[in-house]
């Protein structure tokens, strides 16, 4: 079932979002993207992801709307091809719910969008106390993921060049900017995938494809990591189903087979 809220200018960029019961964390998201952006820029859909747990947003401050609520609840990677189906606009921006806009980014990220061969960037992603979160990587290896789990654990930042870039073997989903026609090449995200590893392969396979990845240290935006795997078993069978998938896979072997090339391993 879709709502719908459409004002007659035509907006630059689509943000898909899919709530949890998130109507609370989606309010002051959408609050924080108006005070920082030209809110007239955007074309929201929103997820329902529980099927009748969003309420309907006011449009009257100049952004569109469109509402989804599933008759039952899919994965994440579902719910983002979805909403990706109803795009119109040049670009396409994922985002989780709780991300909090601190500055304006759109600006910047599209114009390096605009660059030669850049498929999808991110800002630096902080948390309430400016600690750059775990949200880029170089490509992950089984061991890894281990090492993640351990107590102690800390993330090694990759350094920026001289511009303020960050070039990642991959991002995480928690905001992905990219042209509506490269998602579409790529045919957006796996949907094997539950909840873990869409982010890894869809950026894996962009990479594949010949295109960048960058994250723009230079503008930034707020998220406070919930960590679910480590909280919820459920999640934690989803997070190793879905590491499972993702090593077995082709798209993972080609990758290794390219890195071990171009380091002539």
């Amino acid at each position: 079932m879709v709502q719908s809220s459409l004002p007659s200018n035509e907006p630059l960029v689509t943000l898909s979002i899919v709530s949890h019961g998130d109507a609370e964390k989606i309010g002051r998201l959408l609050n924080s993207l108006r005070t920082c952006e030209q809110i007239n820029q955007f074309h929201v859909i929103l997820t329902d992801n529980l099927g009748d747990n969003l309420p309907s947003f006011d449009s009257s401050m100049g952004t569109s709307f469109e509402i989804l609520r599933n008759q039952q609840p899919r994965g994440y990677g579902w719910n983002h091809n979805q909403a990706f189906r109803l795009v119109k606009t040049k670009y396409f921006c994922i985002l989780n719910p709780d991300i909090l806009f601190v500055q304006e980014v759109f600006r910047r990220l599209i114009a390096l969008l605009e660059t030669d061969k850049v498929g999808i960037v991110s800002p630096l992603i902080v948390d309430s106390s400016a600690v750059v979160q775990d949200s880029f990587r170089t490509l992950p290896t089984p061991l890894e993921i281990i090492r993640r789990k351990i107590p102690g654990y800390r993330l090694a930042p990759t350094p920026a060049d001289a511009d303020g870039l960050i070039r990642p073997d991959w991002m995480a989903g928690m905001f992905l900017l990219l042209r509506s026609e490269t998602y579409r090449k790529l045919r957006g995200f796996n949907e094997s995938y539950r909840l873990y590893f869409e982010d890894v392969d869809l950026c894996t396979r962009a990479r594949l494809a010949g295109l960048k990845l960058l994250v723009d240290t230079n503008v930034r935006i707020q998220h406070d990591a919930q960590r679910a795997s480590s909280r919820n078993f459920r999640h934690l069978l989803w997070h190793v189903e879905s590491a499972l998938r993702f090593y077995t896979s082709h798209v993972y072997w080609q990758a290794l087979q390219n890195r071990s090339a171009s380091t002539g391993q």
